[in-house]
């Protein structure tokens, strides 16, 4: 039955045979395992009981078939899925990342010189509660900025200006409240992001290279985003809106410890590279007499994420098909949309509209899309085919965020 099993071409791959090849394989079996010189040949039409068992095996053939072929595909990283892809990650030394809060950048107002500490819990409109993810002092203006971590793990949308109660009293900390909507946490990572993370991460193990420094950080726990950015020439330069030292690195980075974040910068940062940033953090080397390590790195301020859907008069365009279109550009955006090769929206890049089209094509009821535009601002979005994200702007979307406009 060599027809009707798996054919392997070193150019293009495995590749199974036509049903119909298989089944005349199959069928010539049986032929010859019933054949009698004193008896014609066993019919084997499909409608005779012969055929129709026959048919039955033919069937079974291709599930293999299927099976194996599945299997076969597996072994490629660019593919994989599941556990499958989880092996792969092992050998990189990578795991996928668990479940992850939603994280807020909100915005305190107090007496000067007021500590909100570690820990301090805060409400949204929507009975969320917020845990403090570092403590935040009250400056001469009035006003501090930290972040909060939903205490439930998982995909919770905190939209603009829905944290806003205080519930641990700090005496002298009046209010708080969130310009931007939070960055979206997450189930389980996605296909998608693992395997952009396996990608940028081969060269985890090695030593001063940039991608070795962004493969350290990005496996952090905590982690939501991160890139680094890099100088090599002796003067100063502007790269995606953020100043990075001549001859140095900015590590911009959303979500993580402190001092997880300036560890692996000791682990992989070459001597005598400068670092650059708006935020200060340390390493102690217990491993090098308790020597003091001073390094800057770039926390980018939350920026909100806008996505307009012109489409033409349609009917059974229902709120439901709406409400699911809504949803399908806001998987997309976090990277677990129909187009799989989209990974979640990142900063330092820039973000082209037409990455969304497929997950908005895909969604059943939805026709006549005339275009999709993009914004990214906190004020007055103005809507464009494509936007470019700083590196001190980490971009969050809001199912409130995202309008669909029917034309008349």
């Amino acid at each position: 039955m060599a027809e009707s099993n798996l054919i392997f071409d070193p150019a293009t791959g495995l590749y199974a045979p036509d049903t119909a090849d298989i089944r005349a394989a199959v069928a010539d079996d049986w032929v010859l395992a019933f054949q009698d010189p004193d008896l014609p040949p066993l019919d084997t039409e499909p409608t005779t009981p012969a055929g129709q068992l026959i048919d039955a095996e033919v069937a079974e053939v291709e599930a293999k078939n299927a099976a194996m072929l599945f299997m076969a595909s597996q072994f490629n990283p660019r593919v994989s899925d599941g556990r499958w892809q989880d092996g792969i990650g092992y050998i990189y030394f990578i795991e996928r990342k668990l479940a992850e809060p939603s994280v807020v950048t909100c915005q305190l107002t107090g007496l000067n010189g007021t500590v909100i500490p570690y820990g301090a819990l805060v409400g949204s409109v929507t009975g969320h509660t917020l845990i403090c993810n570092s403590s935040a002092a009250i400056g001469p203006d009035g006003t501090a900025e930290t972040t909060f971590r939903n205490a439930e793990w998982g995909p919770v949308d905190f939209a603009p200006h829905s944290v806003n109660s205080i519930i641990t009293v700090v005496p002298g900390w009046d209010t708080v409240d969130n310009e931007a909507a939070g960055a979206l946490g997450r189930e389980l990572e996605t296909r998608a992001e693992f395997e952009a993370r396996r990608f940028n991460s081969v060269v985890k193990n090695a030593h001063g290279s940039v991608p070795s420094l962004f493969g350290e950080i990005a496996n952090i726990d905590g982690v939501l985003d991160c890139l680094v950015l890099e100088n090599i020439g002796p003067d100063p330069a502007i790269k995606y809106g953020v100043e990075v030292p001549g001859h140095g690195i900015v590590v911009c980075v959303y979500g993580g410890d402190d001092s997880a974040i300036a560890e692996a910068i000791y682990r992989k940062k070459d001597n005598g590279c400068d670092t650059g940033g708006n935020t200060d953090i340390t390493y102690t080397a217990s491993d090098y007499h308790n020597a003091l390590y001073e390094y800057k790195i770039m926390r980018p301020e939350p920026v909100n994420f806008w996505i307009r859907v012109s489409m033409g008069k349609q009917s059974g365009l229902t709120q439901n098909v709406v409400d699911a279109l809504k949803q399908a550009l806001y998987d997309d955006f976090y990277g677990d949309g129909a187009d799989e090769d989209n990974s979640r929206v990142g900063l330092a890049t820039t973000v082209y509209a037409s990455r969304f089209y497929c997950s908005a094509s895909s969604v059943p009821g939805v026709k006549n899309i005339l275009s999709i535009e993009i914004a990214l601002s906190n004020d007055d979005p103005q809507y464009a085919d494509a936007v470019t994200i700083n590196g001190d702007q980490e971009p969050t979307l809001s199912l409130a965020n995202i309008a669909v406009i029917l034309q008349a």
